[in-house]
């Protein structure tokens, strides 16, 4: 061992500073893919954490009905699967006058509910319960209305007399107009943007007489969500009547924003995968280079007698220096790129932001690669010490090809530099450059085209079921002579009515349900497979409620109370979204079939939508200020349509799909281009021979270049097609998961300026070693040779 002690340090003194650059190009590019799988760590635990340090509830219970009391809620807290209770106060007169456009809060009914109600506390305090004069605001509201601590909000409830469109259950004796002015003490995280606010609960205790609206309450489940069903049949127990009792999660979009999360972490698993690639053929060549050079000695060494053992060894211990500057480097690049993940979306909920070291992650990725770069160096030494003389080599398919073609001579050659591979020292890694353009052409095009599929679902509402410009919402129904007058405006192209019941029994469960008719034009909701309902016996169900109830197209389910009807699942289809389901909850039938399913308790309990689509040459801010002004006669709701926020946070994840193109890019060019290194640096002599009979050094230009040329070429004819295809997998997964409807993307124009940018880039990297290649002189390489 001694001689090969010897022998190695030899080897280092002559060449440490090539060992040390190696290691720290190994470290580099590992502690890159590090980062990225403790980012997928990070990124999988963000969601989880947030929703138990915000004490996000397990479900809600949304009656919307006086008649849900404090007895009502006694006995639901009193109920075996129920672990806490939460109840807050909705005011349906009370609003902020001051800062004009801030949403009313939710008001805590107790210091109990507060943490259902807060999310996590980023600055200041809660509220104290004793004191009506104080609130809390979240991040998104101290930014758009310039508020923060000690910051004043006034609140006012208008007299109940004056005003119009009040259900007649909710007005009750002592009813009156309130103005209180409360101060802000703390601000919370906006992350999950449950309200604006939240006030205190002595602000209940101090104007609950004169507060006009209803109470209702978050519940947190001994087993979670696994005793939702047993909670919803309780409730209507109750209640007397079904009652729509939510799952938090979906109530609040943290399934949607789950769905989200995985996405970008499975964008960072393809990063660290596409790192470790990529840095494995860029640095596994180079080891092995470094590796064998270390064996020009050997004819000297054998002279004196050292066997194959002594001689890997030889080889081998200059890189236990390597391995180790590479483990050092990897685990400080890991840490110091931690500040970057998670990503997009998920960084929102993640608490911790700032350096991390996941020692999970880096111990064994750092062991792995010491180990790796030991293992492939023994390998090298082995296949160095047993090399043989060359034999002749078959003419590749390829090159046979250039030649039958009677190309030029500085194309034929480039063709044939392209796909030989060569042999010993004349070796060149043609296949990890060949499969390198193709993965990178393939990974570009994918992740464009799954970017296409995104862009097009943010930018088309009806991909997500909004097939309208404006809504018209009321308790109760909407009179037919309002209905008429909407209709009859010239710029309105068509109006949908969609009655929504809060909860409608369909196989024993609350669930709530759209009663839906065309009142004019062309317009229906979204259907994703299947068809629209039309018969009495029909219905449709979007598609997270169908998961929910197990069923399927073609399936029959029961309807309404004991005993109900029997109806046929014909569709699934994304349905509006109402003040407590998103688009793809909810159950539909005709319109008129309604009133036949709902419990005789729930027949006032009705939402009432017009859903108006503009005509084409409509003047939009003329027709949406007759809307409002029939709204507010009426004491309606009104407003635009607007993409569902899962639907906007989908949105920012197209600056993924950039990123990993351009990641796949450059791993495309970086392995081009050191095959065209290579093939200089390792073929001077075979182009020392071709300008000593007569090649120019255009010529030798020119072949370098078409060498690089073919390679970008085979990258295209097989990438781009494979790429189109696996980011339309991947689209069309994500847009069943999320869901949306789907249609098949294509990157258009990138597509079609992918061809014409890989052959350019091609041969900008192929000018530098072109260049190098003319600058050697034939003679002295073949003296050297």
């Amino acid at each position: 061992m001694s001689v090969a002690w010897m022998l190695a340090r030899s080897d280092f003194a002559r060449r440490w500073r090539s060992w040390i650059v190696l290691g720290l190009l190994a470290g580099a590019s590992v502690g890159l893919a590090l980062a990225g799988v403790a980012g997928v760590r990070r990124t999988e635990r963000a969601i989880p954490d947030y929703v138990r340090r915000a004490h996000v509830p397990d479900a809600a219970i949304l009656p919307n009905d006086p008649a849900f009391d404090a007895n009502a809620r006694a006995d639901v807290a009193r109920l075996p699967e129920v672990r806490s209770t939460a109840p807050f106060f909705i005011g349906i007169g009370l609003r902020v006058a001051a800062p004009e456009g801030m949403e009313m809060s939710l008001v805590p009914l107790g210091p109990r509910s507060y943490p259902a109600l807060t999310g996590v506390l980023v600055d200041g305090r809660l509220p104290n319960p004793r004191r009506a004069d104080e609130m809390l605001v979240n991040e998104s509201a101290r930014d758009r209305f310039d508020l923060d601590i000690g910051s004043y909000v006034t609140l006012v409830q208008p007299d109940p007399k004056d005003l119009s469109g009040i259900p007649p259950e909710f007005l009750r004796p002592g009813l009156g107009p309130i103005r209180q002015r409360v101060r802000v003490v703390g601000i919370s995280d906006s992350a999950d943007d449950r309200s604006d606010s939240m006030l205190s609960s002595g602000f209940y205790a101090k104007h609950r007489t004169k507060l006009l609206g209803f109470s209702n309450e978050f519940v947190t489940l001994r087993h979670g969500e696994r005793d939702l069903a047993r909670l919803q049949a309780d409730v209507a127990r109750i209640a007397g009547h079904p009652v729509n009792v939510e799952s938090a999660s979906e109530l609040f979009g943290i399934a949607k924003l789950t769905d989200v999360s995985n996405v970008e972490r499975n964008g960072l698993l393809l990063f660290a995968l596409a790192v470790v690639l990529g840095a494995g053929a860029l640095v596994g060549q180079a080891l092995v280079r470094a590796v064998s050079a270390g064996g020009a000695d050997l004819p000297t060494w054998r002279a004196i007698g050292v066997d194959q053992v002594t001689g890997a060894a030889a080889l081998v211990l200059p890189v236990v220096a390597t391995s180790v500057v590479a483990m050092v480097t990897a685990v400080t690049v890991a840490v110091l790129l931690s500040p970057q993940f998670p990503i997009a979306l998920t960084r929102r909920y993640d608490l911790g932001l700032g350096f991390h070291a996941d020692w999970l992650v880096l111990v064994p990725g750092a062991l792995a690669l010491g180990v790796g770069l030991l293992g492939a160096a023994w390998i090298a030494a082995a296949v160095t010490l047993r090399r043989r003389a060359n034999r002749r080599a078959a003419l590749p398919v390829a090159a046979r090809v250039a030649v039958a073609a009677n190309l030029a001579p500085a194309l034929l050659i480039g063709s044939r530099l392209a796909v030989e591979p060569g042999r010993g020292h004349r070796a060149v890694p043609v296949r990890s450059a060949l499969v390198g353009a193709i993965a990178g052409v393939l990974g570009v095009v994918a992740c464009l085209t799954f970017r296409a599929g995104i862009a097009d679902a943010v930018a088309d509402p009806a991909r997500s079921g909004i097939v309208w410009d404006h809504f018209v919402a009321a308790e109760g129904e909407v009179p037919p002579a309002i209905q008429a007058a909407i209709r009859k405006d010239p710029e309105v192209d068509a109006v949908l009515n969609a009655r929504w019941a809060r909860a409608v029994q369909i196989n024993d469960v609350p669930t709530p349900t759209f009663g839906i008719r065309t009142v004019s034009g062309d317009i229906a909701p979204v259907v994703l497979a299947g068809r629209a309902p039309d018969g009495d016996d029909e219905i449709a169900m979007a598609p997270t409620t169908m998961d929910k109830l197990g069923v399927g197209i073609g399936d029959e389910v029961r309807v309404g109370s004991v005993p109900g009807r029997t109806m046929r699942v014909v569709g699934r289809a994304l349905l509006p979204s109402t003040s407590h389901t998103d688009y793809d909850l909810s159950a539909w039938i005709p319109l008129d079939q309604l009133s036949s399913v709902v419990a005789d308790a729930q027949q006032s309990s009705f939402e009432d939508y017009l859903l108006v689509r503009f005509g084409a040459d409509a003047d939009v801010p003329a027709v949406r200020q007759r809307l409002t002004a029939i709204s507010e006669a009426e004491g309606y709701f009104e407003g635009p349509a607007e993409l569902p926020t899962a639907i906007q946070s989908l949105g920012q994840l197209r600056a993924l799909p950039f990123a990993l193109a351009a990641f796949f890019g450059l791993l495309a060019i970086a392995t081009v281009a050191h095959a065209l290194v290579t093939t200089v640096r390792r073929r001077r002599y075979d182009l020392a021979i071709l300008r000593s009979i007569g090649f120019t050094r255009r010529n030798v230009r020119l072949a370098i270049a078409w060498q690089s040329t073919l390679l970008a070429l085979a990258g295209l004819i097989v990438g781009v097609p494979a790429g189109i295809a696996v980011g339309r997998v991947s689209w069309r997964q994500l847009a069943h998961t999320f869901p949306v409807a789907y249609v098949a993307p294509i990157a258009l124009v990138a597509i079609l300026l992918v061809v014409p940018i890989a052959v350019l880039i091609a041969n900008l990297v192929a000018a530098g070693p072109a260049h190098a290649a003319t600058r050697s002189r034939p003679a002295a390489v073949l003296r050297t040779e």
